[in-house]
């Protein structure tokens, strides 16, 4: 049967069944009316309306269900075809990259070595076309033009052309209906094999990717061994000279340190060894701690960088680093006062900054974990950790936000003894964060918090 436009309306049922329903009235009407019993003439009368009814109701269904039937049988040749088409394509394309990947791999070692020479000629090249667009915009705007009327006049012969190919080529579809039931079997079989043959140029190519990419990756692998080497060895040399330097500083103010104990022994009075005076200094005053809040709300940090002092020894530092500052309530420990018998003892004096209390002081206060984050004066999300976890450790952040990633942390930055900073002017929206010392044992004490952005924070962790 012919093809059927797939505009082509189907048949409305509903006039064949108003049909059916007047020639089973009529049958009824018949029968009622005749005489019983039903002679041969009204019973030859019901039949042939109740026939010609049955008839007229199953017409349009059938029809309907053949004109399905052929579409359906349409659309599977035309799948089948599409089909052929692209694995015969996807065959070619696969058999072009497995012969063209040694020649990938060559391409891209030349490609190395000219990447190395790539920048000076590229200004050079710039320069030069630079010069030749600025000559040739007019002259290629008028062959655009003219090649354009010229592809449209062409692209209209094709129109035509191409029309009468299609008229053509549905004259030949009518053939091709009746190749495609004879075809289907072997169509089908043919399907049936696709997949193997698809998983087997699969397999190849990947195992020639991956061979590309190991040897990719140990040369990588060996640039980078190489590098850190470099780096290692420049460390070592930095580190012996901060060594030296530290040591030479820490010889100089030991012998500093001696004179002054000296000259204060050689300058107090001697004290009898069973009583015990806690040294006073009646003309000290602790100082007033330089915290004023921030105008407006807003903190400055142009202060936060400011270096260790040079003059720390080796041994105070780690102390330092390693052994938390005293609570700010905290009365200082009495030193003993020097005597006779202790000729090189050196006098020892409350630490700055904090000044003698009274014995009934109270309790020293744990200091909070968090305070109150303030706007920053440079519109930086900022945090300032205060954290005391020893010399060659360092504190990291893991989180969520620009720059921040759950699995792995970013090092914060170290300003001073115990203080570590982090900032970012990319965060628009609330991060949570967890700080980890060496990104690995993580602050238990403060947990997951929230950083605010464009705000200065403050935290204490506690390992």
């Amino acid at each position: 049967m012919k093809d059927l436009p797939p505009d082509v309306p189907r048949l409305d049922p509903v006039p064949f069944i108003i049909a059916d329903i007047v020639l089973v009235g009529c049958a009824t009407f018949i029968g009622v009316q005749a005489d019983a019993p039903l002679g041969a003439a009204p019973l030859a009368a019901i039949a042939a309306c109740v026939g010609l009814g049955a008839i007229a109701g199953l017409y349009p269904f059938v029809i309907n269900h053949a004109r399905r039937q052929e579409e359906a049988l349409q659309d599977r040749a035309n799948q089948i075809e599409a089909l052929a088409r692209t694995v015969a394509a996807s065959a070619e394309q696969i058999s072009i990259v497995a012969a063209s990947l040694p020649a990938v791999a060559d391409n891209a070692a030349r490609q190395l070595k000219a990447a190395e020479q790539l920048p000076a000629a590229l200004e050079s090249q710039l320069q030069t076309l630079q010069l030749q667009v600025s000559t040739t915009t007019n002259e290629e705007n008028t062959a655009l033009r003219q090649q354009l009327e010229t592809l449209r006049s062409a692209e209209t012969n094709k129109l035509v052309a191409a029309l009468d190919k299609l008229n053509r080529f549905t004259q030949d579809i009518t053939r091709l209906e009746t190749l495609a039931t004879s075809h289907t079997a072997t169509l089908d079989e043919t399907l049936a094999r696709l997949p193997r043959l698809a998983e087997t140029f699969a397999g190849q190519a990947t195992t020639t990717l991956r061979r590309e990419t190991a040897q990719a990756n140990s040369i990588l692998e060996a640039a980078a061994d190489s590098t850190r080497l470099k780096i290692e060895a420049s460390a070592q040399a930095c580190q012996a000279t901060l060594v030296a330097a530290t040591e030479a500083a820490r010889a100089t103010l030991e012998r500093a340190i001696q004179d002054v104990t000296t000259t204060l022994t050689a300058a107090l009075p001697p004290a009898p060894p069973p009583s015990v005076v806690t040294p006073t200094r009646p003309d000290f005053t602790a100082p007033e701690p330089v915290n004023p809040e921030p105008a407006n709300g807003l903190i400055d940090d142009a202060g936060l960088d400011e270096p260790t002092p040079a003059g720390l020894s080796e041994d105070a530092e780690e102390q330092a680093l390693t052994q938390p500052p005293p609570p700010p309530n905290s009365s200082p420990t009495p030193a003993p006062e020097p005597s006779e018998s202790t000729p090189g003892l050196p006098l020892t004096l409350p630490p700055t900054g904090t000044a003698s209390e009274p014995e009934n002081s109270t309790e020293p206060e744990t200091e909070p974990a968090h305070i109150e984050p303030a706007l920053s004066n440079d519109g930086f999300t900022r945090l300032i950790a205060t954290a005391y976890i020893g010399i060659g450790n360092k504190l990291f952040i893991r989180g969520d936000g620009p720059g921040l990633r759950r699995d792995k942390g970013v090092p914060l930055q170290f300003i001073s003894i115990g203080k570590w900073r982090w900032e970012s002017a990319e965060l628009l929206f609330p991060a949570k964060v967890r700080l980890y010392k060496n990104d690995q044992v993580e602050c238990t004490t403060l947990g997951e918090f929230a950083l605010d952005p464009g705000h200065h924070h403050e935290v204490n962790a506690n390992f």
